[in-house]
Formats: C-alpha cells, structure tokens, sequence
C-alpha cells in the first residue's frame, strides 16, 4: 500500500496580493499628485484673474482722476490751490494718504472718493463721484471696488511759485516739472506734479494701493 504524495507548498503564494498593493500604493500617490497639481493650477489661474481685474479697477481709477485734474486744470485753475473733498483732492501732500498702522486702509481723515461705476461713457465724470462719507460701497460687475485721492506736491494750499523766500517765508514749495526737460529754466514753463493714489477692494478681502505721477 503506497502513501499518497502532498504537494508541496508554493513559494509564490501571496505574491500577487503583495504586488497588487505596491501598484495600489503607487496609483493612490498618482492620484494625489493629479490632484494637488490641478489644485495648484486652478490657484495660479484665480490669482491671474484677481490680479488682472484689480489692474483693470485700477487703471478705470486713475484716469478717472486723471480727467478730473484735466477738465479743472483748463477751466478754473486756481481751485486747484485748495482742497476739494468732494473731488478727493488735497492741494497738499505732506502726509500719506495710507494708514500707517493699518497698511490696507486710508489714513483717517483723508477726503478719497469712490469711483463710481455706473455713468456712460466711460471714463466717469467728477460729478459722479460719491464722497467718502457715503456709506454704501461702490462695486463693480466683478466684485472690485475702486478708491482714490489726488495730491498736489506742494507744501500749503496755495499758488505754486518758483521764487521761494525763505525769511520772509512766503511762496509755496511744490515739485515742478519742467514742460521741456532739455531747455533752460527761462525758456520752458514748469508744470506741477500731482501723485494719485488708488485703493482696490476685490475679492476674497484683497487690497491693492497704486500709485501714479502726473503734471
């Protein structure tokens, strides 16, 4: 009588199982990445948007502003030697529009305005200019809203003048530019340079401030 014979066990059981969960660990890290890199590419695209319709906001403010200064400077020149709070003009620039305790905000007292979006055609005519008291937020299609002041470089509210006495202390100091940079000082006018600042509210609570020089 003959002893039937057990096989014996193969050395390449569970070899399947453990090379199944290496290829699932490995496709589960695939698909993280996939995920975090889609995650990344949409963040980058949001933050293209954001920064190109705070630009544009932006941009629609100062030559707002920058019409305002215009329409005044060939009409009545001389308002321009003093302040104009319903406009957010300040014949001066002795202190910085921006809060210096709070780098996303207008320093207290600053007479800005918003820029309203609602007039045609566009650019917005000064008379469409809410003050800064008012208390409803102008905000365009996509959400920006768009303040500003204009400051003159002088140094008081009054005439600009190329002579200064200083004992006497009479005339006002400002940043003149001279309207032909390559002639002599008798032989060119001399135009004053005013500095517009912007304040753009988007979404998700940014703040920008721009900055730009005219004369």
């Amino acid at each position: 009588m003959s002893t039937p014979r057990i096989p014996a066990r193969s050395h390449q059981q569970g070899l399947v199982l453990f090379i199944s969960l290496i290829v699932l660990v490995i496709m589960t890290l695939a698909g993280i990445a996939m995920i975090r890199s889609i995650t990344t590419s949409t963040q980058v695209a949001n933050n293209l948007s954001l920064r190109q319709g705070t630009t544009a906001a932006a941009d629609v403010a100062l030559e707002t502003a920058r019409q305002w200064l215009i329409a005044i400077s060939g009409t009545s020149p001389a308002t321009l030697n003093a302040d104009s709070a319903a406009n957010g003009y300040s014949a001066t620039n002795t202190v910085s529009p921006i809060n210096p305790n709070d780098g996303t905000q207008w320093r207290t007292g600053s007479n800005w305005v918003w820029v309203a979006t609602t007039c045609a055609p566009r650019p917005c005519t000064p008379a469409a200019m809410p003050q800064a008291t008012s208390t409803a937020t102008v905000t365009n299609a996509n959400g920006f809203s768009a303040s500003y002041l204009i400051q003159r470089s002088c140094s008081n509210a009054a005439a600009p003048s190329l002579v200064i006495d200083t004992v006497a202390a009479t005339g006002n100091p400002c940043n003149l530019v001279k309207a032909c940079p390559n002639c002599l000082k008798e032989k060119t006018s001399f135009n004053v340079n005013y500095l517009i600042t912007v304040r753009i509210q988007g979404p998700k609570n940014t703040v920008s401030f721009y900055q730009a020089s005219l004369y």
